[in-house]
């Protein structure tokens, strides 16, 4: 995983508007092809969302996957939704999120529901809580749902 301070880039479409909100997906065959891969994928990770900052005034590129010209914009990374144990969660707190509070049997009744799967990609990482959200109902162990944003 790369995580930053600082925010990230990516070639895009024209005409975003700042404040649109994507989530990335990965790259495709043709982005594996393309000598600017790097710029539109090396900074962003799968499953996650980015908000629109603002196209630069760097210089457009022609995108094979798109079929046109595409412009470099600056995004940053969306707060996400975790998991932590109930006594920990306070606003504006750092914390550090451990591979061990992402722990789930694979025949919880809550599964889909459960967002625990950001923990495992962010395991090892530091947080800021930004909203205590709700406590969320697991049979293993006291949980809250929060929603953080990462710091490193």
């Amino acid at each position: 995983m790369r995580w930053g301070k600082l925010n990230k880039y990516s070639y895009l479409s024209r005409g975003i508007k700042p404040g649109s909100v994507f989530t990335y997906l990965g790259e495709t065959f043709e982005c594996t092809q393309c000598s600017n891969r790097k710029v539109c994928h090396n900074t962003l990770n799968i499953g996650f969302s980015y908000r629109i900052l603002k196209m630069t005034e760097g210089e457009s590129v022609y995108c094979m996957l798109r079929g046109e010209k595409v412009f470099l914009y600056e995004v940053s990374p969306e707060p996400i939704v975790l998991l932590a144990p109930r006594g920990r969660v306070k606003e504006g707190a750092i914390m550090e999120i451990k591979l061990d509070d992402a722990f789930c049997k694979t025949d919880c009744e809550r599964l889909g529901e459960c967002p625990v799967l950001f923990n495992v990609l962010i395991a090892d990482r530091k947080v800021r809580v930004l909203e205590r959200l709700e406590d969320f109902n697991c049979s293993e162990k006291k949980l809250s749902l929060v929603r953080v944003e990462i710091l490193d």
